[in-house]
């Protein structure tokens, strides 16, 4: 895709792309991994700012889209 490698539609499922098989699905199946440990508790147990987000993508080297960024209220 020419923006993001995966989209997620609530309610209706996923949608990835990458260079290659093992790529692709190594990134959805983390995603839908991740969506499901979320899922089996009511009740976060840590969270993290967007500053720490952004903290890790500067120490990690990643782009970091700030469109996707809010602050919880």
């Amino acid at each position: 895709m020419e923006k993001y490698d995966l989209i997620i539609w609530a309610h209706h499922g996923m949608f990835a792309a990458g260079p290659d098989f093992d790529t692709t699905f190594g990134l959805m199946h983390t995603a839908e991994k991740s969506a499901e440990i979320l899922s089996m508790t009511s009740k976060k147990r840590q969270t993290i700012t967007s500053d720490d987000f952004r903290s890790l993508a500067r120490d990690f080297n990643l782009s970091l889209p700030e469109e996707f960024l809010y602050e919880k209220e």
